[in-house]
């Protein structure tokens, strides 16, 4: 609201004993505190300058919320640490941004339905499943089949990325069961935290490291830092097989 003009005036007149000065300026200083009311929206987030939280970080800052509604942030980190996915991967397949699931992760907003639809159908998972009394933290099995790997490739993908799955959120090393179609590539120059180890069991592969290229044939291992960015390709006409670990556990 515009301020108040001040207007000085002064008054002389023969009023009895005195002449009065009188100043109708005033300035009135109010300090109004108003409560911040935070508006869920899925719009609400904007860009990409909220760094993104680390696995660790973003898994205490989910355990420290104890109110109903702010089970969703903790539920979804443990589903997607179960998973094995980074908030990057669990950002692009869900069509969200890195900034938005961590901040629904921090319970800093609470996702649209629509919103947690496309998250939980990535993880896994669906709203009934989710807000059911039932749901429980999916336990850490011992021994994992192969129906229980999980594929981190895309299905239109040439190169299979399976992940040794047994549903803990604690562990420390991710591991894979990697399979390269006849002249199939990754994704151009990955980069993600960590470091990974991997060893040809069948075939030949070509790692891509910034500018410099490997030759790798059956028998040989690697050990690279993931935070480069890299390449892997299958440049023959047969199928080729790796064994990897990497850490941390997300892809």
């Amino acid at each position: 609201m515009p301020a108040n003009p001040k207007l000085n005036s002064t008054t002389e007149g023969n009023v009895d004993n005195a002449s009065t000065d009188i100043d109708i300026n005033s300035s009135i200083d109010a300090d109004v505190a108003s409560d911040k009311a935070d508006i869920d929206t899925d719009d609400g987030i904007s860009g990409d300058d909220e760094d993104e939280l680390t696995d660790s970080e973003a898994a205490m800052s989910a355990e420290n919320d104890e109110s109903p509604e702010e089970d969703i942030g903790k539920k979804i980190n443990q589903l997607r640490l179960a998973k094995g996915y980074s908030q990057r991967k669990l950002a692009k397949l869900s069509g969200l941004t890195n900034t938005s699931i961590s901040s629904i992760e921090r319970n800093k907003v609470s996702p649209a339905v629509n919103t947690l639809k496309a998250i939980l159908a990535v993880l896994g998972s669906d709203l009934t499943t989710f807000f059911s009394d039932e749901w429980k933290e999916p336990k850490a099995r011992v021994v994992v089949t192969p129906k229980d790997l999980l594929e981190l490739s895309e299905p239109s993908s040439r190169v299979s990325l399976r992940q040794v799955y047994n549903c803990s959120t604690t562990k420390n090393l991710g591991f894979l069961i990697e399979v390269y179609q006849p002249n199939s590539s990754t994704e151009e120059k990955i980069a993600h935290e960590g470091e990974e180890i991997g060893t040809v069991i069948e075939g030949k592969i070509l790692i891509r490291i910034d500018e410099t290229t490997y030759l790798l044939n059956q028998g040989d291992s690697y050990v690279i830092d993931t935070i480069r960015p890299h390449t892997f390709i299958n440049p023959t006409d047969g199928v080729t097989r790796i064994v990897s670990a990497h850490t941390p556990t997300t892809y």
